[in-house]
């Protein structure tokens, strides 16, 4: 199962429920800002991700800015607290498995969520598309 953490329901947030929807891959969500991480929670985060505090804070926050923080001069303790009382300075949604962690609405990245065997399916699906001579058995022989 995948999961989505969202703070705020803004369009990338929308357009990865809808696309997760679209390719029937199973999504369960939480509003970090009504239902918010614990320190446990926060540490999984970080294991996945990786790019370390990059990929799930956001520098260009008005959020982060008020607390004028820099992450990379602050310990994961440090850090975590800030993220526990402050959602909003996480990048937004934040999507992820047991293996794998995605931020905002990204078309290349996102499709990692894709089922390997999907993913196959809908590559075949793509080309017999770009060449359909080759996907009804129609072969033109060339002399």
């Amino acid at each position: 199962m995948v999961q989505l953490y969202f703070h705020t329901n803004d369009p990338s947030k929308r357009k990865a429920v809808k696309w997760l929807a679209e390719h029937g891959i199973d999504l369960h969500q939480r509003n970090i800002e009504n239902d918010p991480l614990s320190e446990a929670e926060i540490m999984h985060l970080f294991s996945l991700s990786l790019d370390g505090t990059d990929e799930l804070i956001s520098k260009r926050s008005k959020d982060t800015k008020a607390l004028n923080m820099d992450p990379d001069k602050m310990t994961i303790k440090q850090l975590t607290n800030a993220i526990s009382t402050t959602p909003h300075i996480l990048k937004n949604p934040i999507i992820f498995d047991k293996h794998k962690l995605v931020t905002g609405f990204d078309l290349e990245k996102i499709g990692m969520f894709v089922p390997k065997k999907l993913r196959k399916l809908e590559l075949s699906s793509l080309f017999a598309k770009l060449n359909p001579a080759k996907g009804n058995g129609n072969h033109i022989k060339l002399a």
